[in-house]
């Protein structure tokens, strides 16, 4: 059942707003700020809805012809008494060229046509697109004709970004643009879309001083202004108000470090001086460092180069930028041709071949060969790590951390967002890691706070129903001390180790070890490489993985078809399944059964398939022959005709009873398209009549396997000699 939202329910959600800012703000106004909101306060509610009306919208210039809403009879009334109180105004001379970009073709055609508002007669055609049209009337108009004003009145300036843009930033903290993005997670939130942590009951202020919360005001409207900005002109004016900023904590230097490179990277082709300036003020970036060495070395400057190599090697800011400067210094100064991260990839001592219908999917080709060898295999990349160590510290984070939310909307720990998680709860982690004496312990916490806080939002890691088992594995098959070692170094480091972990994680009897799996061409990123370092540091096995492809003649290919109840997979189920299954050109096996899709199925579908709801009324669910079906393909090739369509739906239900379904595909349709071109038609029945396919059952599950099996035999036979 659908949640529907309240009449009217933006106005609630200004009276939130409102209330946060007059209750937890009032230090971070100022006084025409606050008069501001005294006004809106004061409005009649026609009024007040008008003017929010106004604010939801995106366009700087709004038709009034837009605002037509049954909670405003009067709106011509509304406006003006909010014309009365200086909210809103109509579009002048100086908002023209706006106001010309929001008008309509047919309007534009009109004012091109009035001889009375062109000072100078333009030369168009009325087929011209319209944004020639706007051009020229921008060109042609008589900016100062009384006329004018009849179309003025017809609009107002959305005027959001005066003040109650600051009220939703005080809110979020981060400005969303003309998407509108703060008044939609209210929505969003109401129709129970929107994740929130439902612990916290009260909003409190994010930001201490006046003086912060402008600084951080005035970082992101630079931001916002960034994407709109394409010029040399507007890049050097963002670059020198950025300057102008000074900031007094690590989020908002980070937000300027950021725009700082960006704009050293759109004005280095201009004045690379200046650009070298704006890195230069990047405190604590170890980005800008890299970009200053390399533009250095660039231009010549290598003795410079190798001076700040050597300083940053002494005192790095991270891992990351350590490796680069042992990297560039040995490769530029000592005539090393490759870098550690190249020279990784290539001294691997772990080759595997795998078979190249996995080009699309290299980490299932190497799970697939590890599970073939009776190993466990678990896809971990990040979340393995990002979950153990939020489960393992939740209350730190979470609950007894000295900076909590702001609101309900907060689901990313602010001590992590500012990596001082270490710095400022340095006793609670001590005494948290000290109280685990066992990793029997360790893990019955990790249950403990994983059972207690499931599906919470987290915004860290990402729930999973299946996430206990590969760190029940971590947790009992690692020293006790190296799994220690690495959650209190991600306290200390949490930006620095929060991805590039390796892709699998592999038990071998009792032996655990990590792999990051490289397909040919693939690279070793510098963030993988810190992760890696950090983790055999702590005593982790891990590899670089890097693979060869082959193709292998004997591999299985699960020819699948199924029948639905309709072709949309949102709205219909599966009613039969068929498999016939080949190796080396040989039907090795079949397979087939009547899904109960405990859903009518439509007279017109029981025509073109036979299938009724007689014949499925005592058919097995499709939970109940799943574990039949994914032992049948797995290991295989999931082929099919037209393949993400069958594919699709097996995925769908696996889905809906918690399981994932992974696998590689071929698809009949496209590998027909390169094998027989220029054949009026693709469909399976055209394509068997052409080929002289069996096909005795059209739209029966196991007659178009069987005749679709065939036709990858025939496919392949004239792919081999083409190739021949």
């Amino acid at each position: 059942m659908k949640t529907q939202l309240p009449a009217k329910y933006y106005l609630s959600h200004f009276f939130e707003l409102a209330e946060f800012i007059q209750s937890q703000c009032k230090h971070l106004l100022l006084e025409e700020q606050q008069l501001f909101l005294e006004k809106l306060l004061q409005l009649d509610e026609q009024s007040l809805c008008t003017l929010l009306r106004i604010y939801s919208r995106k366009p700087k210039i709004v038709a009034l012809s837009s605002l037509n809403y049954e909670e405003i009879p009067n709106l011509h009334g509304a406006i003006f008494k909010l014309k009365q109180q200086g909210l809103v105004a109509h579009p002048s001379s100086d908002e023209l060229d706006l106001l010309l970009e929001h008008l309509t073709k047919p309007t534009l055609l009109t004012l091109l046509a009035n001889d009375e508002l062109m000072a100078t007669k333009p030369d168009y055609k009325k087929s011209a697109s319209k944004q020639r049209l706007t051009q020229l009337c921008k060109e042609h108009i008589d900016r100062n004709h009384s006329e004018l004003e009849a179309l003025f009145s017809q609009f107002v300036v959305n005027s959001r970004c005066q003040y109650y843009e600051y009220f939703e930033f005080l809110h979020s903290g981060r400005l969303s643009g003309g998407d509108i993005n703060h008044q939609n997670r209210f929505v969003m939130r109401d129709l129970g879309i929107a994740k929130v942590r439902a612990d916290v009951n009260e909003s409190i202020s994010r930001f201490q001083t006046l003086a912060e919360a402008q600084t951080h005001y005035q970082l992101n409207k630079l931001r916002m202004q960034f994407k709109e900005s394409d010029s040399e002109s507007q890049y050097q004016n963002l670059a020198q108000a950025l300057l102008a900023i000074s900031c007094e904590d690590e989020l908002a230097q980070s937000i300027k470090n950021k725009l700082l490179i960006r704009l050293y990277k759109q004005l280095k082709e201009h004045d690379l001086a200046f650009a070298f300036e704006l890195l230069e003020h990047c405190e604590g970036s170890s980005e800008a460092q890299e970009l200053a060495i390399r533009q250095r070395y660039k231009q010549g400057d290598k003795n410079w180069v190798e001076q700040k190599l050597e300083q940053v090697i002494q005192d790095p800011l991270d891992d990351g930028i350590l490796y680069f400067a042992e990297d560039f210094l040995q490769r530029k100064y000592n005539k090393q041709q490759r870098s550690r991260l190249t020279q990784m990839l290539i001294d691997t001592e772990h080759q595997l071949e795998v078979d190249d219908i996995y080009r699309g999917d290299v980490e299932q080709g190497v799970c697939e060969h590890y599970q073939q060898l009776g190993n466990t295999v678990f896809f971990t990349e990040n979340n393995l790590w990002l979950s153990f160590f939020t489960l393992t510290f939740w209350q730190e984070l979470f609950i007894e951390t000295p900076h909590p939310p702001c609101n309900e909307f907060d689901l990313y720990p602010k001590v992590l967002l500012a990596d001082c998680f270490y710095t400022v709860q340095q006793t609670q982690i001590e005494q948290k890691l000290a109280k685990f004496t066992s990793n029997e312990a360790l893990y019955k916490y990790i249950c403990k706070n994983a059972g207690q806080f499931y599906e919470a939002p987290n915004s860290v890691f990402v729930w999973h129903s299946d996430m206990l088992e590969p760190l029940e594995v971590l947790i009992k098959h690692s020293p006790l001390a190296n799994l220690k070692a690495h959650l209190l170094q991600m306290t200390k480091t949490f930006k620095q180790l929060k991805d590039g972990y390796p892709d699998l994680m592999v038990l071998k009897g009792d032996t655990l070890t990590f792999e990051e799996v490289k397909a040919p061409g693939d690279k070793l990123r510098r963030n993988q490489l810190v992760s890696i370092e950090v983790l055999k540091q702590h005593g982790f096995a891990v590899n670089i993985v890097a693979v060869n492809w082959f193709n292998d003649p004997n591999r299985i290919y699960s020819v699948v078809d199924i029948e639905t109840t309709g072709g949309v997979q949102a709205n219909n189920k599966i009613t039969e399944i068929a498999v016939v299954q080949l190796q080396a050109g040989e039907v090795i096996n079949k397979w087939a059964s009547l899904i109960n899709p405990e859903r009518s199925i439509p007279a017109f579908i029981t025509k073109l398939t036979g299938i009724n709801v007689a014949m499925v009324r005592d058919a097995p669910r499709f939970e109940e022959i799943a574990d039949t079906l994914r032992s049948l393909l797995k290991g295989s090739v999931f082929v099919a005709h037209n393949v993400n369509f069958d594919f699709g739906f097996i995925r769908k239900e696996y889905g809906a009873l918690g399981q994932g379904f992974k696998m590689p595909k071929l698809c009949t349709v496209v590998e027909s398209r390169k094998a027989f071109p220029k054949l009026k038609s693709y469909s399976l029945g055209n394509l068997a009549a052409h080929f002289e396919l069996n096909l005795t059952n059209h739209h029966r599950a196991l007659a178009d396997a069987t005749a679709t099996a065939e036709l990858l035999n025939l496919i392949q036979q004239t792919q081999s000699k083409k190739a021949s």
